[in-house]
């Protein structure tokens, strides 16, 4: 018995010994992995743009052509596409960037009055149609490439500003006309346009919030000798 006694106080002095918690103080600590501090601005961003604004248009030489004032809020420009911003340079409160992408748009000159539009003998002329008309519009569809240097603010109202240029090509132009009555009639066809556009644009962009545009086609709308020298020029809001 005293065997046994001695036996199972000398295995529980063991036990204790073994497998008895150590000290606090020496407790094995793991590994931590170092905190990233993510960069004020991403290296690479990507995202929709969708346009909304006004047509002008800027007359070098009529030619002689007459009839193709545009309706001040009726003549309108929409555009929608996909947009990459590469970081180039970046500093402790602002960031020099080139943003770039692809966009499809539509130009839409509507006419004031009667005025319709006519592609004939070489030439596009506006005459008046001869009876009242709800609307008269050309429009065309390009297919744009924009390529804008720019500055990102790190803080202020203003988050970035871009400037630079874009060139696209015509995918497609037609007019339509809606009579009083609320016939419609349409008419696909190249009038004379020019198949390439291309120009300079400014954007700024507000901080949460969207950005004014401002684009100006340094090509005429139409070819040399078929119709009026004159520059589309689209402006509004991009979201």
């Amino acid at each position: 018995m005293k065997r046994s006694l001695i036996a199972i106080t000398a295995l529980s002095t063991f036990a204790s010994v073994a497998f008895g918690q150590a000290p606090a103080d020496t407790l094995p600590t793991l590994p931590t992995k170092p905190v990233k501090v993510l960069s004020w601005i991403p290296a690479v961003t990507h995202g929709m743009d969708f346009s909304f604004g006004l047509n002008a248009l800027n007359v070098k030489n009529s030619n002689g052509i007459s009839g193709y004032d545009l309706r001040p809020l009726g003549s309108r420009f929409v555009s929608i596409g996909s947009s990459h911003r590469f970081r180039l340079y970046k500093g402790n409160k602002a960031a020099f960037a080139l943003k770039t992408g692809v966009e499809v748009s539509w130009n839409n000159f509507m006419f004031q009055e009667n005025n319709v539009v006519n592609a004939a003998n070489g030439q596009v002329t506006f005459p008046e149609a001869g009876r009242p008309l709800q609307k008269s519009k050309l429009t065309a569809a390009y297919l744009n490439i924009p390529v804008m240097p720019t500055v990102v603010f790190r803080e202020g109202v203003v988050s970035q500003v871009s400037f630079g240029g874009y060139a696209g090509m015509r995918l497609d132009s037609y007019t339509k006309i809606k009579d009083q009555d609320g016939n419609k009639s349409r008419d696909h066809g190249r009038f004379y346009m020019n198949n390439i556009r291309y120009g300079v644009a400014l954007d700024i962009a507000f901080r949460k919030a969207g950005s004014f545009f401002v684009q100006y086609d340094l090509n005429n709308v139409f070819q040399t000798n078929k119709g009026p020298e004159m520059s589309a020029i689209n402006f509004g809001i991009r979201l």
